[in-house]
């Protein structure tokens, strides 16, 4: 299908918010959301002829969408990666600055989706971003709802185990907190 302006102008309006939403919802980042946006439809003027009608504009612009934001993530990860290396290298035991408790969560769970491989990144994302029920997403991804749900019960699995650790860290400190007059 070739886009005219009119066409890709009627897209925008129409789906950017949409698409930014998302974007957000995974990067965390309503700079980087913005450049997801314009990324998806730069992608979309040079492969419109591509789209062949075989389900909504939307659906393909979400998928175009999705992997840019993935690819942001794990790169982001690689930079942060080696940002700590070269800070472990540089800085002294014991003078690294403090972690800000309520972002860990956050952070860890896109850590948690990029280690993921690409048919479980879009079950979490169809099910979670973009709100689909498990027999939507399964159409969405292409498979059948019980290996969706088997794919998912694993991801669950694993995620509750990681994040298991960080949250009866942050537990603790919350109880340290607390126990030390904090807020009062």
């Amino acid at each position: 299908m070739t886009i005219s302006d009119a066409d890709l102008s009627e897209l925008y309006m129409r789906y950017a918010p949409i698409l930014h939403a998302r974007a957000r919802g995974i990067l965390g980042d309503d700079a980087e959301a913005g450049d997801a946006v314009q990324e998806t439809f730069a992608r979309v003027i040079r492969a419109g002829e591509r789209f062949r009608n075989e389900s909504s504009p939307l659906t393909w612009m979400y998928q175009i969408n999705t992997n840019w934001c993935l690819n942001r993530l794990r790169d982001r990860k690689g930079h942060q990666r080696k940002h700590d290396e070269r800070r472990a290298e540089i800085m002294p035991r014991g003078e690294e600055p403090e972690l800000d408790v309520s972002r860990l969560d956050d952070h860890r769970i896109r850590d948690l989706l990029v280690e993921e491989e690409a048919e479980t990144q879009r079950i979490v994302i169809a099910l979670f971003f973009d709100d689909m029920t498990r027999e939507e997403a399964a159409v969405a991804v292409g498979i059948s709802v019980p290996t969706l749900r088997k794919r998912l019960d694993a991801f669950l699995r694993r995620a509750r185990r990681s994040l298991g650790v960080v949250v009866a860290s942050a537990v603790v400190v919350w109880f340290a907190w607390s126990a030390l007059g904090g807020g009062q």
